[in-house]
């Protein structure tokens, strides 16, 4: 294990964490689990050439489960200077008396082995508040020197950080995370002739190299450019191309759907659809919590089961819903290695590195299909999605294509429909598979969809 994981974590704190799991075995439970997680993070601000604040923190928490007859219950505590964490493990001991009998509550064995590659790389904690501070101001420049209709730039920020995960079990689960990351953003207004628009760009990486300042810069100057002096679209149905940016947005809800604790509540679209075709023949959809590089890559999950790839959908077929333990036993299926944590919660479905598989087009390929169609840039209120019908109202904006070229900006408009429309009208595929975090889209090209203008 990195030496680095004993800054954040010591050992003698994890030897007092153990003695408070002997003490909830030996009270009778079935169960006793442990998990913390410590982090520290650096923060350079910038507006307007004006350095606005300057931040350093350290945070972390711990959260107890305790299983009792059946029933599940849980505590938390911030101080991890504890002498004695009996008294933690006894909260959640009386409190799981209080709780509802679920059969399928389940625990890992210990498996698996941390054969990742190192996810800490020091440079992002060896920086200085001078290179953090500088590293905002060049940013801020890059994206004034990417267009003079730049007027205001209202956050140009650096962060880089570093934290860790321990999960211990009685069952000598002892699962194990350390990583660092940096990402730096700006948020910013454009202007010409009298018109104003806002937008923002980002990347994360693992070191201080993994990114461009200037790509952000310019990727942040380009939005805004693109959204200047907007036109009405004339409602009607409309070849439509979606941005990677709202393909991110749109597989994120769609896996957020394949929850199988969802599913067996019956609040899922895709409940009793597995084996069958949800969407385009072209559309493949990942899970890989062991994607080489993937910054969402973890060698075990919230509950100690070894992460892996999972296949979501597969040439448009369903393939599996993700599972904790609970709902793997429940539905009578392998578990998934899909389990995320929180310190006060049991644990829920998440995902590591979600992305499709590209396809073979370029962009400006997809526009030219398109004809006379439309680029979504922005779709607003995805989160409203009806999770059960799929049915959706939500606002979008971005640009019109022209025989098969990039035209004028348009905003305002609305899509009404359902989810599966943006599923089974996919036609074409981008080759340009962008990640955003842990989660990639590309450009998908749709038949056409009913757009409402204003």
């Amino acid at each position: 294990m990195n030496p680095i994981f004993a800054q954040f974590i010591q050992p003698s704190l994890e030897d007092r964490l153990q003695e408070g799991i002997r003490h909830a075995m030996a009270l009778g439970a079935e169960g006793a689990e442990a998990f913390l997680t410590v982090s520290r993070s650096r923060r350079a601000k910038v507006r307007n050439g004006v350095l606005e604040d300057l931040t350093s923190s350290k945070r972390g928490g711990l959260g107890i489960r305790v299983l009792r007859g059946g029933r599940a219950g849980l505590a938390t505590t911030t101080d991890l200077q504890r002498v004695d964490y009996r008294e933690v493990f006894q909260q959640a001991w009386d409190l799981a008396a209080l709780g509802d009998n679920d059969p399928w509550l389940r625990q890992a064995d210990p498996s698996g082995v941390d054969d990742l590659p190192e996810r800490y790389d020091p440079r992002a904690e060896a920086l200085s508040s001078e290179e953090r501070i500088q590293r905002a101001l060049t940013l801020e420049a890059e994206a004034r020197k990417a267009s003079t209709k730049v007027c205001a730039v209202r956050d140009a920020s650096w962060s880089d950080g570093a934290g860790v995960s321990l999960l211990l079990t009685q069952r000598g689960v002892r699962a194990y995370d350390l990583g660092s990351s940096c990402s730096a953003s700006i948020e910013l207004a454009v202007e010409e002739e009298g018109d104003r628009q806002a937008s923002w760009h980002y990347d994360v990486g693992r070191h201080p190299d993994a990114f461009s300042l200037e790509a952000i810069g310019r990727e942040a100057a380009l939005k805004g450019e693109r959204k200047l002096r907007p036109q009405a679209l004339p409602a009607g149905k409309y070849p439509v191309v979606l941005h990677p940016e709202v393909a991110v947005d749109l597989l994120g809800i769609i896996a957020g759907m394949l929850s199988a604790e969802s599913v067996l509540k019956q609040r899922s679209l895709f409940a009793g659809k597995l084996g069958q075709l949800i969407a385009s023949p072209l559309l493949s959809l990942v899970d890989d919590g062991r994607l080489p590089e993937g910054l969402g890559s973890e060698p075990w999950d919230g509950e100690g089961l070894p992460t892996r790839r999972n296949v979501l959908i597969q040439d448009g077929v369903l393939q599996t819903y993700l599972h904790t333990l609970k709902t793997a036993a429940e539905m009578g299926v392998a578990p998934t290695g899909t389990a995320g944590r929180g310190l006060g919660s049991n644990p829920g479905v998440t995902t590591f590195n979600l992305f499709p598989k590209a396809g073979s087009q370029t962009p400006e390929q997809l526009y030219s299909l398109a004809g006379n169609g439309v680029l979504i840039t922005e779709i607003m209120g995805l989160h409203t999605v009806d999770p059960v019908s799929g049915d959706l109202s939500v606002g979008a904006s971005g640009v019109r294509i022209r025989n098969g070229e990039l035209a004028e900006s348009v905003d305002r408009l609305t899509i009404a429909g359902n989810l599966r429309d943006f599923l089974t009208r996919i036609s074409a595929l981008g080759s340009d598979l962008r990640w955003y975090g842990s989660q990639a889209g590309l450009s998908i090209l749709l038949e056409e969809m009913a757009l409402g203008g204003a």
